[in-house]
């Protein structure tokens, strides 16, 4: 078991990433706290949600999971989470800092605008 204090430090470290590499970090956390049973499968993801005064619906859109590969082992530009589309398999709405990722919810190879 982890402390107050413990999880504080870890928090501060999660902090002082910038977007890009955050979402990194936690591709190689969250698909560890996948559940399945039943036939069916809960997975832990990231999300963004957007809300303008004018427009006052929040828009939600998941956080796509870099493609490595696609960018020899990097994370792709650093320009925060301004890539986007809709899935092409699941059609929920994604997000991401690079062209080139994956779904987090269905595991699918996107090319985002």
């Amino acid at each position: 078991m982890t402390t107050d204090e413990d999880r504080d430090r870890l928090a501060e470290q999660l902090v002082g990433l910038p977007v890009y590499e955050l979402v990194d970090v936690m591709r190689r956390v969250l698909p560890h706290y996948t559940e399945e049973r039943y036939g069916c499968q809960e997975r832990l993801i990231l999300a963004t949600s957007y809300r303008c005064e004018e427009a006052p619906d929040t828009v939600l859109s998941l956080v796509a999971w870099p493609d490595r590969d696609y960018y020899d082992g990097g994370l792709g530009p650093d320009q925060g989470l301004w890539e986007g589309g809709p899935c092409s398999t699941c059609e929920i709405d994604v997000s991401s800092n690079a062209k080139r990722g994956y779904c987090p919810a269905c595991d699918t190879r996107l090319g985002m605008t």
